[in-house]
């Protein structure tokens, strides 16, 4: 039958019933253009259904109702997948194999299953030999019977079954006329429906669109990414030479090579975009491939947001959370939003809960409020918590699911686009299958609401309507019944095609191969293969199969189906190659590349933020001290569990701040008992752990009290150490200066200044962690900072030290001109690297730091690291060097 028959054929008021419901739209938009060409001005609707569709009007038209998919017929209730997936993950779970198992996917197979055995007649009855997996099945399946019969439930598996039965007994008028389109198989139920429809006086045929000859090429890619590209610039080329071609593509693996192919054609298609988002609405290509709703954003936000309002989230999803544009100020707030991701990641929150957000965005009566809108938002949301019940069914849940989601403002503060729309369409229905879910899943938590509800997203496949395209992107089972004037068959190499036999494992194999089922048998796949790949030949006017040569570093050979077709190079098909489309596209041969490390000057004696950490980056690498002071661009902090290195050397800083405001000197501390010394130093660390508790959470738990106690004993150990110093008198703590090096003006905070004996001073530097002398020295230091306090803070310095605070290894490192009177520090002499004399090495730590200020200020932000700069360093993927060190 051509399609000028099938054209016929409906007017005499025939049914066409399609393999799926992508071919069932085809169909119906092709017979209503061929109404318009005839210039009709009305004319009835075509009546084309998929297979499934079918099935479902003969159900509802049985008892002359339009009611969905849970309607009672005559006592019979209709489930919909969603329920018969609850009933079959409940049975598998309380059986003994159920916490062996992943539930939700055993129950998807065991479904899949039961519709097989129904489909293809197979029956494990019959067998007197099971295996473990076909017996736990029988086991499932019978309890999953007997619930449907307890209840008078019928599932989607038994339609044909009960469509059958309305034949036989006359209970449905029948066309005269049933046209098949896109089948290539039929299972063994649907080989006795058509005879019986043939027999009750329906006349069956089938339409056969595939009368092309096509000229067929094939091509042998490197691998998948290349073969990926070639596809994308042909049928970029096809559509340049005629904007009214039908052009496919073919991929048996679509659905694992989707993300690749997507990519391909945007690089193709739009060479100049940078981002995925950039695309617009309207592209000349589309995938016919659904995807998972869950995989869509504004659903996964709005799962995101119902599970925060149960339990805390973790930073990185409240970060997702907060710069969604599907939540309350989206987009009038997005800015302001990652600074309150950042306050929560320096207050050492591994995650955070509604109420603790609810309370930072709280603010003082006259204060601004950064998030105004997520406030209200979030106080609304509050509020409906209060009243949320302890468990509920989903039907009593749905109501307050919604109230939440009103609340937050899902839809945002901006016009969706057509995409946004559709799929908060399609998050309706969700939720309309949600709370049919009533009788089979009983009352449940919120947490569990949320749960089932996720899972359902994960489960249903939503594809988005869009305009009709020139090009169709499909897999195996949409493209049945499709013709094209240019297509291409991808992916076709001797491991994928023909197909590798997968018998269903919950079902006797032998059965499935006397019945026939496709994936059971390597000949019955091998016979459908060449079928297929015969059937393509005739499906459009010029064909490509493509296969790639290796993957992974794995030979991949031709499929033997293609051994017959004329090999071809890429030269052969392409007008151009895909090797630089955007020099194509700006008509250059090759692309300038210019290399600018030079960054504009900063204007003279201008503070810049970061202190003595400037000259520490510019000595480590320019580019670094340009991205992290002038750009302002760090990595955002990694908060840690428990209490991290920086927060510990914080409280040890402020703990011995507190020690030496009250001691003052060398003399005090003698001159005081060990037992007043241990009560001043415990209340000092309290004080200092109290006040930072009121910004840490950690400190709010058992913790502070392990932590109190480690302080404490770490700074009376120290303190031991200065009871053994020559005298001395601590003259400043936490000292604020302003230095000027070079052009340069660097705030600084110096721990600790002491006074000697001789009236000189040494600068001591807090180190919780480990210190070395060598870090102060060379062209590049390490650790300048005690240097440049020494020569630049205008003070007699005489000696530089780190104090080294580590349980156990307590101690002075540094050097001193006066080791009299500080003799715990080694001596100028001694020390590798250094110079002979105190006047020497300040005139050369004077140069060095004055050069890399020089040097920062001159916008020097050359990509040039130290040794150990780049083995901890956040800018990797800023300055590429990794890629710098491959292509060199």
């Amino acid at each position: 039958m051509k399609f000028s028959d099938l054209f016929n054929a409906i007017k005499q008021g025939a049914l066409v019933v399609t393999v799926n419901q992508r071919l069932a739209r085809k169909l119906s938009a092709e017979l209503d253009q061929a109404y318009l060409a005839e210039a009709s001005q009305t004319w009835p609707a075509p009546l084309v259904l998929s297979f499934d569709g079918w099935l479902l009007s003969l159900w509802q038209r049985r008892f002359d109702t339009d009611e969905p998919l849970t309607a009672k017929r005559q006592g019979k209730t209709l489930l919909n997948p969603e329920q018969a997936l609850q009933i079959w993950q409940r049975i598998i779970s309380d059986s003994s194999a159920g916490t062996l198992l992943n539930v939700a996917a055993t129950a998807k197979a065991a479904n899949k299953a039961r519709q097989l055995a129904i489909q293809w007649g197979i029956d494990a009855e019959r067998e007197t030999e099971l295996s473990l997996d076909v017996e736990s099945f029988q086991q499932w399946q019978a309890a999953y019977q007997a619930v449907l019969e307890k209840n008078n439930w019928i599932d989607r598996p038994q339609l044909l079954t009960v469509a059958l039965q309305f034949i036989e007994q006359g209970q449905i008028d029948c066309p005269p006329q049933i046209v098949l389109a896109g089948f290539d198989v039929f299972t063994a139920q649907q080989k006795v429906l058509w005879e019986l429809l043939a027999n009750t006086g329906s006349e069956v045929v089938h339409y056969q669109p595939y009368t092309l000859t096509a000229k067929v090429q094939v091509l042998a890619a490197a691998d998948m990414q290349q073969e990926a590209q070639l596809i994308a610039q042909w049928a970029r080329e096809q559509l340049e030479a005629d904007p009214t071609r039908r052009i496919g593509i073919i991929l048996p693996e679509l659905q694992t090579r989707r993300n690749e192919l997507e990519h391909a054609f945007m690089k193709s298609f739009y060479p100049s975009l940078q981002y995925p988002l950039d695309l617009p609405l309207h592209k000349p290509y589309n995938v016919s491939l659904g995807l998972p709703l869950v995989s869509y954003p504004a659903v996964q936000q709005m799962l995101r947001v119902l599970g925060f309002f149960s339990q805390r989230l973790e930073l990185l999803d409240l970060n997702k959370l907060l710069r969604s544009p599907f939540i309350a100020g989206g987009e009038a707030e997005w800015s302001q939003r990652g600074s309150l991701e950042r306050q929560f990641r320096q207050r050492g929150f591994l995650n955070v809960s509604v109420r603790q957000l609810a309370k930072t965005l709280t603010v003082d009566e006259g204060d601004d409020n950064p998030c105004p809108q997520l406030a209200a938002a979030l106080a609304e949301v509050l509020v409906l918590l209060q009243d949320k019940p302890s468990r509920a069914t989903a039907s009593e849940w749905l109501p307050f699911i919604r109230d939440l989601l009103g609340a937050i403002k899902v839809q945002g503060d901006r016009q969706l686009s057509s995409l946004e729309f559709q799929v908060f369409q399609a998050w309706d229905n969700l939720l309309r299958s949600f709370i049919l879910l009533d009788e089979v899943s009983g009352r449940m938590s919120f947490a569990a609401a949320i749960s089932l509800l996720r899972r359902l997203a994960h489960d249903r496949v939503f594809q988005p309507e869009t305009p009709t395209t020139p090009i169709q992107i499909m897999g195996l089972m949409e493209a049945a019944g499709h013709t094209f004037d240019a297509l291409w068959v991808a992916g076709l190499h001797d491991k994928c095609w023909p197909p590798v036999a997968q018998p269903e494992a919950f079902l006797p194999i032998k059965q499935q191969r006397q019945q026939g089922l496709l994936q059971a048998s390597a000949q019955r796949q091998h016979q459908l293969a060449s079928s297929q790949t015969e059937q393509w030949t005739r499906s459009a006017e010029q064909l490509v199969f493509s296969y790639p040569s290796a993957e992974a570093g794995t030979a991949l050979a031709m499929s033997p189906l293609l051994q017959d077709y004329p090999l071809v190079d890429s030269s052969e098909l392409l007008q151009r190659h895909y090797a630089d489309v955007l020099a194509q596209r700006i008509d250059c041969s090759e692309l300038e590349y210019l290399d600018d490390q030079q960054a504009p000057a900063l204007k003279p004696n201008s503070l810049s933020r970061g202190g003595v950490g400037i000259l520490q980056d510019q000595a480590a690498c320019p580019f670094r001290a340009f991205v992290h002071r002038r750009l302002v661009a760090t990595d955002m902090e990694q908060p840690e569990p428990g209490i991290d290195a920086r927060l510990r050397g914080s409280l040890v800083h402020s703990a011995l701040e507190a020690v030496w405001l009250l001691l003052k000197d060398q003399a005090a501390l003698l001159a005081i008992s060990l037992t007043d010394l241990q009560a001043l130093v415990q209340q000092a660390v309290n004080e200092v752990v109290n006040q930072q508790s009121r910004f840490t959470p950690i400190l709010q738990t058992s913790f502070a009290g392990l932590e109190q106690q480690r302080i404490r004993v770490l700074v009376l150990d120290f303190l031991e150490l200065d009871r053994l110093r020559e005298p001395f008198t601590v003259s400043a703590t936490e000292l604020r200066k302003t230095l000027s090096v070079g052009p340069l003006q660097i705030n600084t905070i110096i721990d600790r200044v002491d006074v000697l004996a001789d009236g000189s001073n040494a600068i001591i530097d807090y180190k919780t962690g480990a210190a070395s002398l060598q870090s102060w020295f060379g062209e590049r230091p390490e650790e300048p900072q005690l240097p440049l306090y020494g020569v630049f803070s205008g003070m007699d310095v005489q000696s530089i030290s780190f104090a080294q605070l580590k349980k156990g290894e307590c101690k002075y490192i540094g050097i001193s001109n006066s080791t009299a009177n500080f003799s715990i520090l080694k001596d100028l002499l001694k020390v590798k690297g250094a110079e002979d004399d105190w006047v020497s090495q300040i005139s050369s730590w004077q140069r060095i730091n004055s050069r890399l200020a020089n040097d920062f200020v001159a916008g020097d932000a050359r990509v040039e690291p130290t040794r150990k700069a780049c083995e901890y360093c956040d800018l990797s993927s800023v300055c590429r060097i990794n890629e710098h060190e491959v292509e060199h």
